[in-house]
């Protein structure tokens, strides 16, 4: 009996248990089909949702109320919204360094481009100068060659003159020489003559005397001739050949008058065309010095725009790799901030899904921290 009565309590026991587990399993799968339960598993999966949900499970074990659990998520979300705040102000402090450098940039360029631009103006205006000087400068070599050739020119021909005039009065004056001889033995012969009437013994050796003189002139001499056809004549056509020799003679000496003073006058004349010449060589030099001094100055302001030129492109270059790196710090700083708000905005609308099932589906959370075996 006792026995019997011991069967029947177990039986009634396990028919409470079954009962009770049919109730719970009834209830676990009305929890399993509730929405709430498909968004606690989309929340687990996210690395905050699942630490949510574990720190939601520590407080329900510790016996936390729903106020004290959904308190801590509000301080969490707080935390994750400060965050935000404070990334915000940060991307619009970065933005705004990204805008200011990315215009410091631009601006370097521009000066850059400019400077190149003004370069290029004033290097070929200066090679354009450089050209210019460089022809004045071959123009007045040029000239100062012709003038040089014509004061070589001019010299050679005086130096010939010259020889010609010492030769034409050395010439003139052998004539004058030899007239200045011949005329006094002409007069004597002429007196000679005029007594040879007499024919006396003394008159004639003093006739034969007086011939011997002027043949000894030499057979180079011309007068020679003229000695012996005139010993042949009258006293009267001597006299006459004496006056024309005169005559000749003093022709010869104005001959040599007339040549001295064109020479000297063909010196001084060449003298002021050599110091012409000379002037306009120096002239020609000191303008020629000025140009190449000029050439100088302009070739190196042309190194010097060069340089500037060179250190422009240099600028130019660095600017827009400076530039082109800026940006893509920029662009990757822009875009990690937009991937941490979305995160973020992810991670505050989780714990606000959490808080809102917790309040409102409590038993739903607790099936599936149950269910995952979160703790």
């Amino acid at each position: 009996m006792k026995t019997l009565l011991l069967f029947i309590v177990f039986i009634g026991i396990r028919a409470v248990r079954r009962k009770d587990d049919e109730q719970f399993q009834a209830n676990q799968e009305i929890l399993h089909n509730d929405p709430c339960f498909d968004d606690l598993e989309e929340i687990v999966e996210n690395p905050l949702g699942a630490k949510v949900l574990q720190t939601v499970a520590l407080q329900i074990k510790s016996g936390e109320g729903i106020d004290s659990i959904v308190s801590l998520l509000t301080n969490l979300k707080s935390d994750l919204e400060g965050k935000q705040i404070q990334q915000d102000g940060s991307n619009a402090a970065i933005q705004s360094q990204c805008k200011s450098d990315m215009d410091s940039y631009s601006q370097r360029v521009q000066l850059a481009v400019n400077e190149i631009n003004d370069v290029e103006f004033k290097v070929g205006r200066l090679e354009s100068d450089i050209e210019d000087y460089t022809g004045e400068l071959e123009l007045k070599q040029s000239q100062i060659d012709t003038f040089q050739g014509a004061e070589n020119s001019l010299r050679d021909l005086r130096l010939k003159q010259s020889a010609n005039y010492n030769k034409r009065l050395g010439q003139l004056k052998e004539m004058i020489n030899a007239f200045q001889v011949m005329l006094p033995k002409m007069h004597e012969l002429y007196d000679q003559v005029q007594s040879r009437d007499a024919e006396s013994f003394v008159q004639e050796e003093a006739f034969a005397n007086s011939f011997v003189q002027l043949a000894n002139g030499g057979l180079a001499n011309p007068i020679l001739a003229l000695v012996q056809v005139t010993s042949m004549m009258d006293s009267r056509s001597i006299q006459t050949i004496i006056e024309k020799m005169e005559i000749v003679r003093d022709s010869l000496i104005t001959s040599v008058d007339e040549e001295t003073a064109l020479e000297e006058q063909a010196i001084r004349d060449n003298d002021v065309t050599l110091n012409e010449i000379f002037n306009a060589m120096q002239a020609l030099t000191r303008e020629k010095a000025a140009d190449d001094e000029s050439l100088q100055d302009t070739i190196r302001t042309r190194d010097q725009q060069q340089k500037r030129g060179s250190d422009a492109q240099a600028e130019f270059v660095a600017s827009k790799s400076g530039m082109k790196q800026r940006r893509g710090q920029c662009q990757e700083l822009l875009v990690q901030y937009q991937q941490n708000t979305i995160q973020r905005s992810r991670e505050i609308e989780i714990i606000k899904k959490v808080q809102i099932i917790i309040q409102t589906k409590l038993n739903v959370v607790k099936s599936f921290i149950q269910e995952q075996q979160i703790s």
